[in-house]
């Protein structure tokens, strides 16, 4: 029986590990590599999660001409904006803050074999663009460099995405696109290649018997139906954390259909709970619906509200991205933009051809040629409240500064714009300063709030068969990449002695994975205030786990070095206000939740749920915060998540007069 296997001690745990080609299906993809690995042509591999595209990929580089070289596997989905670049294509000495040395990138350590580009549709617009470039010129140049380096490197991608959606949508570069897509591979899921399921648990389960030094144990009957039975959403993936817990409980040497843990013709997917069965399919019979009672209501202004719902909806899904909203909407740019500033979502000085992943962003306070602090915030806590009073703007005027907000949807957004000098202030969760911090980012931790670990946790539809996180062995779970809730899912999964890898891991945004949760495409989702209380709201949901004893959800004010160092007088009014809006929230959750709410998109009783379990009330960073951050980073140092270890103590700001007292 020919099988692929990943057997590397370093291999992965996320990976497929072994592939079968028992199935007529398999059979013809296994001709198909054998087509295509002899040549030198770029090789694109598509297929859903755990399907086992690198194991395609290794096999492609050991039958080609370059099989003595290296191959050299990268996950552009593990990589924050930031280090992409400089991971890729290097970076010399002095090129950014941290660059203590010069490196070679990815394409210089695969010179002469294969480079292999995993989940390459997560790569950023501006790195495609530099991709592109390398693969028409076959030359590299490190970031901070003129030099061009020549490369000879075979490239195989490969990507769970639909690319040909994300080029119409504006989110893959259509010239890079085709570059890539020379030679295609597809990989079938293994539900579409059933007669491959009972071998390749055989597989597993006499691969893991030897690590146990144990006899491998024999399939009941029961237990053969149930696995061809299964629809394997998570693929070999799934199959194999399924056998690896089989042999474990296996009783007389014999695996039966209750040690597998599944349930027999799961569905792939459910409607929404909350919506009828019709308008679950048909998602136009909702919005019919919602109007309809809307109009029962009869609220003023209900045009202009629907049309900006719309465009809030419709940028907010587009990522803020105006390009990709005009052609969701089907009208162009210049419409959306200016429906864009009436709504408040941008300011008439943002540049036209700035596509920012913002979602506001208005400057107040402050004569022209006043100092601009760019302050950027989320949709939900002191900074938003901050903004609405503008009390910062009337603290700052006196000192010849004026306030420009910036809104983002998530953290690694913040210290990815204060990585990049377009922002100077800013608020975000536990991981996002850890992974600036890993980039040499110039990025300072100013103040802390306290812990909030009620504030996050792993949640499934009331439905779901998960009763306990456990259950969740071979499943699906959002994971929005660089969120806090990496850390926290982290740590919940070492409890029980599993990993990501145990779990089919999906990256999603906030929205997408609000999205893929409520019809069923996921069975879990790690998610966190306001969000968890909205969608507490909305849908019935079970909490497996919250952070409670495993990780803080603090909330971390940091700024750039360079403008703090300079301007630390505007940094210490900036916490001033801070503190004083956030203790002023703590006592009147109401009054807050009312002010924040025709702001956002969020309820004002789902703002006030999350306000209950968020106190505020900053504070300079003590030994404690430090440590619970030095924490973080030495686990994502571990799992490989940061590629060089940090010293968060490091990165906290000293004001002047503080070091001016203890000199």
């Amino acid at each position: 029986m020919p099988i692929l296997e990943l057997s590397r001690p370093d291999a992965p745990d996320v990976r497929a590990r072994a592939l079968v080609f028992e199935d007529a299906v398999s059979r013809a993809l296994l001709k198909r590599i054998e087509q295509v690995a002899p040549t030198d042509v770029t090789v694109l591999i598509t297929g859903e999660t755990g399907t086992g595209k690198e194991l395609v990929a290794r096999h492609v580089h050991h039958l080609s001409m370059r099989s003595a070289a290296r191959f050299v596997a990268v996950n552009c989905g593990a990589l924050t904006p930031s280090l992409i670049e400089s991971e890729l294509f290097g970076h010399e000495k002095g090129a950014f803050t941290g660059a203590h040395s010069a490196r070679p990138g990815w394409f210089e350590d695969a010179h002469g074999g294969t480079l292999f580009l995993d989940e390459i549709g997560d790569l950023p617009l501006a790195a495609q663009v530099k991709l592109l470039r390398v693969l028409q010129e076959r030359e590299v140049v490190r970031v901070g460099a003129r030099r061009p380096i020549p490369t000879d490197v075979r490239l195989i991608a490969a990507t769970n995405a639909n690319l040909e959606q994300a080029v119409g949508d504006g989110r893959f570069r259509e010239d890079l696109y085709y570059r890539l897509h020379v030679a295609h591979v597809s990989i079938a899921p293994l539900r579409e290649r059933p007669v491959d399921v009972l071998p390749l648990a055989l597989h597993f389960l006499a691969s893991y018997a030897a690590q146990a030094g144990i006899e491998p144990p024999s399939l009941a009957e029961d237990a053969q139906a149930a696995l061809q039975a299964h629809r394997w959403s998570g693929n070999i993936r799934e199959l194999e954390n399924t056998m690896h817990h089989a042999i474990l409980v296996a009783h007389d040497g014999v695996v039966r259909a209750d040690a597998l843990r599944l349930t027999r013709g799961a569905p792939l997917s459910r409607p929404p709970p909350t919506l009828e069965r019709g308008a679950a399919s048909d998602p136009r019979a909702a919005l019919e619906t919602a109007l309809l009672a809307l109009f029962e209501e009869e609220p003023p202004n209900l045009h202009q509200q629907i049309e900006e719902l719309v465009f809030r909806t419709a940028y907010r899904h587009s990522e803020h991205n105006q390009l990709r909203t005009a052609r969701l909407l089907g009208i162009s740019r210049n419409v959306v933009r200016a429906r864009l500033m009436q709504c408040g979502l941008l300011s008439a000085s943002t540049p036209r051809s700035s596509d920012m992943p913002v979602a506001s962003a208005r400057s107040a306070g402050g004569p022209r040629g006043a100092l601009p602090v760019r302050i950027g915030h989320q949709t939900f806590g002191v900074l938003s409240l901050l903004k609405v009073m503008r009390a910062l703007e009337q603290s700052l005027a006196p000192r010849g500064a004026r306030v420009e907000w910036v809104e983002y949807s998530t953290g690694m957004q913040v210290v990815d714009a204060l990585a990049s000098g377009g922002l100077d202030l800013g608020v975000v969760g536990e991981a996002p300063p850890v992974f600036a911090q890993a980039a040499g980012a110039p990025v300072v931790y100013l103040a802390v709030e306290p812990p909030a670990p009620e504030g996050e946790a792993i949640v499934v539809l009331e439905g779901s068969p998960a009763r306990a996180l456990a259950d969740l062995r071979g499943k699906s779970l959002a994971l929005t990449p660089g969120a806090n809730v990496v850390y926290f899912v982290v740590r919940a999964l070492e409890e029980l002695g599993l990993s990501l890898g145990d779990l089919d891991v999906r990256p999603l945004s906030p929205e997408h994975a609000r999205a893929a949760f409520a019809r069923g495409e996921v069975d879990a989702w790690a998610v966190w205030n306001p969000l968890l209380a909205s969608l507490q709201q909305a849908l019935p949901t079970r909490v497996l786990r919250d952070a409670r004893g495993l990780a803080s959800n603090r909330a971390f004010y940091i700024g750039r070095r360079p403008f703090a160092d300079a301007h630390p007088d505007v940094v210490e009014a900036f916490l001033q206000q801070v503190g004083a809006v956030g203790r002023w929230a703590n006592e009147r959750r109401g009054q807050a939740a009312r002010a924040l709410a025709p702001h956002g998109q969020l309820s004002e009783s789902a703002i006030e749920a999350a306000l209950e379990h968020t106190p505020f009330n900053t504070q300079p960073l003590d030994r404690e915060a430090m440590d619970s951050q030095q924490r973080i980073a030495d686990t994502f140092h571990r799992l490989k998540l940061i590629v060089r270890p940090v010293q968060v103590a490091e990165a906290v700001w000293v004001p002047p007069w503080v070091t001016r007292r203890s000199a």
